[in-house]
């Protein structure tokens, strides 16, 4: 699938991160002392945030949004769609970006919208928002993506613990008067959609005292049917098999060469993988942005967390690519221009 689209912009983008920080130490006997030195120069985690057990995946999109509208000088009055993408919500039923809705003190006339999505997440809700703003006669949209994957985690699994970070991101969405197109293009793969899962607790496997038991796998990682399970290996050859080409992909049908991005934004999933796909592509290491050592993989936060994480050089930057992929197994990337966004600092609560 492939989108274009004139005439809408990134206004403005804000991040938040919980202040607690993990580093590598605190997960004690689950890898060896060299396992430890492998995994940080490889998988590049040398620390993570992780929400204290009272704050959710929409308080910190609350934080983030709220920092927005203040830093930003947003009339409320002007958000006509709030979209909160996440796969830790509040609750299954009712949806949470109604709760924000109530929160943030927006209008009771609004589309509230939530989407279920994961590391691909930011690319698709930006084609959700950016639809939505060219369907409205006037207004804007506030799309929040947040996520508290802590919350998920087994800390005796060492296929996913010592991966995964907590963190939001509120970025406003408005329409534009100049010539600025943006594209992006959209991939799926739903036959591997259990290489990463969290088994029960759905309607397909309810929750039952099984769910609850703690059990080994073949690899010694010990978790329940309500944890997040990946399979690295299905993982991490999908990635290096798909991404570049999709990216490649976007950059032909687009008739834009490599060489006039800017910078490349890639999910945050693995600094070896990040690398390779600089390689494959055949990228400037300098060209292609990391932030992974300090947040570790943050789902579908990692971009726009990214962008605030650089917001000194992003500011001047005309053609930028970001590239997000995972969960689904779903990818999909974006070319757009941020030399207009307003990028505000990273805040912590």
């Amino acid at each position: 699938m492939l989108q274009e689209f004139q005439g809408v912009e990134i206004e403005a983008i804000s991040a938040c991160v919980p202040k607690r920080k993990i580093l590598n130490d605190s997960f004690g006997e689950l890898l060896s002392p060299k396992e430890y030195r492998v995994f940080e120069k490889t998988v590049g985690i040398l620390e993570r945030r992780w929400a204290e057990e009272n704050v959710t995946a929409s308080d910190l999109g609350l934080s983030a949004a709220l920092n927005l509208i203040d830093k930003h000088k947003i009339n409320k009055e002007d958000i006509e769609c709030l979209i909160f993408l996440s796969q830790t919500p509040d609750y299954k039923i009712p949806f949470t970006s109604n709760i924000l809705q109530y929160k943030l003190e927006l209008k009771k006339e609004i589309l509230c919208l939530d989407i279920n999505a994961g590391c691909a997440g930011f690319i698709q809700g930006i084609s959700t928002a950016f639809s939505i703003v060219k369907s409205l006669k006037k207004g804007k949209v506030l799309f929040i993506v947040a996520e508290t994957l802590s919350k998920i985690l087994s800390i005796e699994d060492r296929s996913t613990a010592m991966l995964f970070g907590d963190g939001a991101a509120a970025v406003l969405i408005s329409a534009d008067q100049s010539n600025n197109k943006s594209y992006l293009n959209f991939f799926s793969d739903g036959e591997n959609a259990n290489a990463i899962q969290i088994p029960d607790g759905g309607y397909r496997n309810g929750i039952t005292e099984k769910s609850l038991e703690i059990v080994s796998d073949e690899m010694g990682n010990r978790k329940n049917g309500l944890h997040l399970s990946m399979n690295g290996p299905k993982v991490f050859d999908f990635t290096l098999r798909e991404i570049s080409n999709s990216i490649i992909s976007l950059l032909e049908k687009t008739n834009i060469k490599k060489e006039d991005i800017d910078c490349f934004l890639l999910h945050q999933s693995n600094q070896f993988i990040i690398k390779q796909v600089a390689s494959q592509l055949k990228v400037e290491p300098e060209k292609m942005l990391l932030n992974i050592s300090n947040f570790g993989n943050t789902s579908g936060v990692s971009i726009p967390l990214l962008v605030c994480s650089h917001k000194e050089l992003l500011n001047n930057s005309q053609n930028v690519l970001m590239s997000g992929y995972g969960s689904g197994l779903n990818w999909g990337n974006l070319i757009i221009n941020l030399s207009k966004t307003k990028i505000f600092d990273i805040i912590e609560i």
